[in-house]
């Protein structure tokens, strides 16, 4: 047992275990004080959407400048509206950008792609 979770925490700590959740910034550049806040471009599909808690799950493509790969997320909204005129199924642009206060990503922009 002591082996198993060795080898978690060393492949955790290695970055091979994505948090499909929230992942984590392992990105330089975005850790506090070191630049200004950055937003990314993304493209991707809204799985679900929670408007009560300003909440979307989406599957986005990979996100290279964070060294994320494609994946599944759940994202909170910096504005609950943005999520007003999206669905599940819809394709959608969106920019995401790291809240300073609670480190995470959050969406700064959503538009349904016609």
């Amino acid at each position: 047992m002591k082996r198993f979770l060795m080898a978690v925490i060393a492949a955790l700590t290695a970055g091979l275990i994505a948090t499909p959740i929230y992942a984590a910034d392992t990105h330089e550049s975005h850790h506090a004080g070191t630049e200004a806040q950055r937003s990314y471009a993304v493209k991707g599909e809204i799985i679900s959407v929670d408007q009560d808690a300003g909440k979307a799950k989406i599957r986005h493509e990979a996100i290279p400048e964070l060294g994320w790969s494609g994946m599944t997320m759940v994202f909170l909204a910096a504005d609950k509206n943005l999520l007003k005129n999206v669905k599940s199924g819809d394709q959608v642009d969106f920019t995401i950008a790291k809240n300073p206060s609670s480190g995470q990503y959050t969406i700064q922009t959503l538009q349904p792609v016609q």
